[in-house]
């Protein structure tokens, strides 16, 4: 395997927001009568996704929460967004943290945003 540098591809044309999900203490039971409305609803909004699923400690075989990465104009789209799924909705989820995310460089994005450094330097401190 060769290491090469990743290609310069375009940013997001949207806000993407990381949505963090952590279970409650009822999560096994309401995750299993909820599966099909959850399902029904990301399938609904797959444009919306960027990535999303499970999550588990490692090594762990049981399910902690889940991750969203999804495209919304705002903060308050993305929350509406997740308030349409039943496991949100059920109140399966003991918490729940909407954070703004800039996809930057991977292979699903098949790249990085930055040509070079002076291309982002004044992004690093949150310009």
């Amino acid at each position: 395997m060769t290491l090469d540098s990743p290609p310069h591809v375009a940013r997001h044309d949207s806000l993407v927001f990381l949505i963090v999900c952590r279970d409650g203490p009822d999560a096994k039971s309401l995750r299993v009568s909820h599966l099909d409305g959850h399902l029904a609803h990301v399938e609904a909004h797959w444009r919306r996704y960027i990535l999303a699923g499970p999550l588990r400690q490692p090594g762990e075989p049981d399910l902690m929460g889940s991750y969203f990465l999804v495209r919304a104009p705002d903060a308050d789209d993305a929350r509406a967004l997740m308030q349409g799924d039943p496991y949100v909705s059920s109140g399966m989820y003991a918490g729940i943290e909407v954070l703004e995310a800039t996809p930057s460089i991977g292979l699903f994005m098949q790249g990085k945003i930055w040509a070079d450094p002076d291309s982002i330097r004044d992004r690093a401190t949150g310009g």
